[in-house]
Formats: structure tokens, C-alpha cells, sequence
């Protein structure tokens, strides 16, 4: 029997927090449950049926998580780039999975040079496996909804643990939101460096940095 993995991120983007890379996986017998949950993307989904779809979903199949915080994002992007991480996170799910066939959502133009580079990563057992990289693959395959889901519910788990350590309600992380910004500003005006979560290597870090005056991250000491 097949088991089919469905492989997607959360966080990729965002000047604060980690990125997870979600996975889950069932047997092929069972993909018919995961559609009929209703899963889909889940941006598209309020935080309540995400959570309870999170919960149900544990129920047909296995969920996997890879998180990969943001000062490691700020070592490896000095050798990689954020799609050559990002495939990094893909490849430990996907290897802890073992399974027959991976669909995930593609975050490059070619699908072929992204599958094959994924390959490269991969244990030689994984060389003759059936994989699918599409763009959009989160609304196309309920498998990939399902990783999606897996990946932005611990994700926003762990934004709430944010704005509890921090007591202060900073909404997403993403640069366009101006409370991350505020927050990231009074945090650096206060303490003359920016949150241990913060991905420092994101030009908004760099900036919010320069705003406030100061010479560079070496002048910082860690708290």
C-alpha cells in the first residue's frame, strides 16, 4: 500500500519567527478522508477550522514538522539561498516520512529543477519515487491543504508564544504589518538590539537598525 506525503511551508516570508515546513502523510486508500474534510489552503481558513482541522486530520493520517528558527535562517542564508533552506526543511520531512509518493508546493518557476534538486538531498532510496512540485498544489491536492495546514497552525502557535513572552501583540511578523514594525521599533529603542527571534538578515531588520542609529548588529550584545 502507498503511503502519499503532501509537503508545504508557513512563515516564509515574515522579518519575525521561525519558518516551519509542514508534512503529512496517509496511506493512498485514505486520501478520499482527507478531501472530504474540507481541507484547503490555509490562508483561506479561519484560525478556528484550521485548528480543528489540525485535530481531525491527526485522526486519518501522520503529521510531520520541521521548524527552522530564525537565527539559523540568518547562518545559512550567509551560503544559500531562502529556496535552498526552505528545501532543506522539505528533504528532513520528506525523509522522516519515507514515503512512495511526495507532492509539494512549489517555490521556484521549474518544477523539474526543483524536484531534482530535492533528489540530490535525498537518501538514494528516494531517487525512483514519484514526486509532483506544482505552484498552487496547497488548493489543488487536499494532501498538500493538509501539510499547509499542519505547517500554519504551529506557526501560529508560535506566534502567540511571541506576543506571551513579549506581552505585547505584534499580529503577524510579516513586515507589511505595522504593529511588527512598531514592535520591533520600541524593542530596539528599549533595548539597543532587536528580539532573539527576529530574522536579522531581512532588510526591515537592517533598516529598523539603521532608523534607530546604530552602527550594525556587531554592537549588540545578546541579552
Amino acid at each position: 500500500m502507498e503511503k502519499i506525503l503532501g509537503v508545504d511551508e508557513a512563515g516564509r516570508g515574515p522579518v519575525l519567527g521561525s519558518l516551519f515546513i509542514g508534512g503529512f502523510m496517509v496511506n493512498e486508500e485514505d486520501l478520499e478522508k482527507v478531501e472530504e474534510l474540507g481541507v484547503k489552503d490555509s490562508k483561506k481558513l479561519s484560525d478556528k477550522k484550521r485548528e480543528r482541522l489540525a485535530k481531525e486530520l491527526k485522526e486519518i493520517g501522520e503529521p510531520f514538522l520541521k521548524e527552522i528558527e530564525a537565527s539559523e535562517i540568518d547562518e545559512l542564508r550567509e551560503v544559500m539561498s531562502l529556496n535552498e533552506i526552505e528545501i532543506q526543511g522539505f528533504c528532513d520531512v520528506i525523509e522522516r516520512s519515507d514515503a512512495d509518493k511526495v507532492l509539494v508546493d512549489l517555490p521556484e518557476p521549474d518544477s523539474d529543477r526543483f524536484i531534482n534538486k530535492m533528489k540530490r538531498e535525498l537518501p538514494t532510496r528516494f531517487k525512483e519515487r514519484d514526486f509532483i512540485a506544482e505552484h498552487g498544489a496547497d488548493d489543488t491536492y487536499p494532501i498538500v491543504s493538509a501539510a499547509s495546514i499542519t505547517a500554519k497552525s504551529a506557526r501560529e502557535k508560535h506566534i502567540e508564544e511571541l506576543h506571551s513572552k513579549y506581552g505585547y501583540d505584534f499580529k503577524s511578523g510579516y513586515p507589511h504589518d505595522s504593529p511588527t514594525i512598531n514592535f520591533l521599533e520600541k524593542y530596539v529603542e528599549e533595548k539597543g538590539q532587536l528580539p532573539t527571534e527576529t530574522r536579522k538578515s531581512w532588510s526591515t531588520a537592517e533598516k529598523i537598525l539603521k532608523k534607530a542609529g546604530q552602527k550594525g548588529l556587531g554592537d549588540f550584545l545578546p541579552i
